[in-house]
């Protein structure tokens, strides 16, 4: 039933800066969960072929649709614990990271826990410790080589709100265009 799908049901009335974030994978999670949205659930897409795990919470945006990899926008969380998969969380966001993958747009939309008064000092991406942004770049980098080899994934560079806040908008345009019954 789609009234009862995350996907179409959750709106982003906050965006650009608050959105409800489906977390897909766990921090420190080896499994690649994927939204199934025909079926309105989380489904196992792979194990991580190499050493590698997620280094931050990664989300689904419902009600967003990135025409670059035919896909909801995805999102990354900074909490200072891992969050279950399945949960909505509220992301504030502060940036966003340049990511091609198989010649497709698949930038990720930076974010913070917005109840995790552990991130209330983070307001841009440079608040983010050169720790934390390194380990994005180096996993993004990294995870899909094990799996489709090198110069697959192409890391860019972290780019602050005013960027992140056009690519919402405009994933959420789309998704209404193509979307147009669940309005």
């Amino acid at each position: 039933m789609k009234n009862n799908n995350p996907f179409h049901s959750v709106l982003q009335e906050k965006a650009p800066e608050n959105m409800t974030l489906m977390v897909e994978i766990s921090e420190g999670d080896f499994n690649k969960y994927e939204y199934n949205r025909e079926h309105g659930a989380l489904e196992l897409d792979r194990v991580l072929y190499g050493p590698l795990f997620y280094p931050v919470n990664y989300c689904d945006v419902p009600h967003t649709w990135n025409e670059g990899d035919g896909d909801p926008l995805d999102a990354l969380l900074f909490s200072s614990s891992p969050i279950i998969p399945g949960a909505l969380a509220t992301g504030r966001v502060i940036g966003m990271l340049e990511l091609i993958d198989n010649n497709e747009i698949d930038h990720k939309i930076v974010c913070v826990n917005a109840k995790d008064p552990r991130y209330d000092h983070v307001k841009t991406i440079a608040d983010l410790t050169p720790y934390e942004r390194k380990d994005i770049e180096t996993f993004f980098s990294l995870y899909k080589i094990p799996q489709t080899g090198k110069d697959t994934v192409k890391v860019g560079e972290f780019l602050d709100f005013p960027e992140a806040a056009k690519m919402i908008k405009e994933s959420i345009k789309a998704y209404e265009i193509k979307f147009p019954d669940e309005e």
